[in-house]
């Protein structure tokens, strides 16, 4: 009697440590199933290497949820925004203080980077206007009507970001002034460019 309760436990045993095995797997394996959805959706952007470093550490979050997706993508994007502003500006300021004994006029340097911080401004309020826009997909709204308009509002931000490193094609300023904000924008470009190809290949 005693060899067949020695004989059940074991089999107990072994189906109990077989199960914490598949509970244990579990959580890896869906993470693993997340971070596939978002690499997927990233294959099909611009920039996709960059557009999975961005995302891939959201996909916990993101699920498998191409409005989560979309969304966290434009919270990121307004994130990469700000911080191009922030260079845009601390440049002005450094280019109005040494104008600033200056009476007859602003060095074209000035106006442009001024012109600049307005295109970047207008960019983060684009940007969120679409996380807006995004939000009234979950409450239910016109889908294709409210993409369209996010596509818009993207876009619109995209075109801002080219503006502003054009005016630098026009008028000779200082090479150091013009590559640091070239590269903080064109930076924010292959990032609002992800965000554009993600939004474009909606689907809810």
């Amino acid at each position: 009697m005693s060899q067949v309760l020695y004989s059940l436990t074991l089999v107990f045993v072994f189906f109990a440590s077989t199960n914490i095995q598949k509970t244990s797997a579990s959580p890896s394996s869906y993470s693993q199933n997340h971070k596939t959805f978002v690499k997927t959706a990233c294959n099909s952007t611009t920039y996709p290497d960059k557009c999975y470093k961005s995302l891939s550490s959201y996909s916990s979050n993101i699920k498998s949820d191409p409005i989560k997706l979309c969304t966290t993508a434009l919270n990121l994007n307004v994130k990469s925004a700000k911080e191009a502003t922030s260079v845009i500006s601390k440049l002005l300021k450094k280019s109005q203080k040494s104008t600033a004994g200056r009476k007859d006029k602003m060095l074209p340097e000035t106006l442009i980077l001024k012109d600049c911080l307005e295109e970047m401004k207008d960019t983060i309020i684009e940007l969120k206007q679409a996380i807006a826009e995004i939000k009234t997909l979950q409450d239910g709204g016109s889908v294709a009507e409210h993409i369209t308009n996010i596509r818009t509002w993207v876009s619109s931000a995209l075109t801002d970001e080219g503006t502003c490193t054009d005016g630098f094609e026009e008028v000779k300023v200082n090479k150091e002034t013009k590559k640091k904000v070239n590269k903080v924008v064109e930076e924010l470009a292959r990032t609002t460019s992800n965000t554009l190809a993600l939004i474009t290949n909606l689907r809810y």
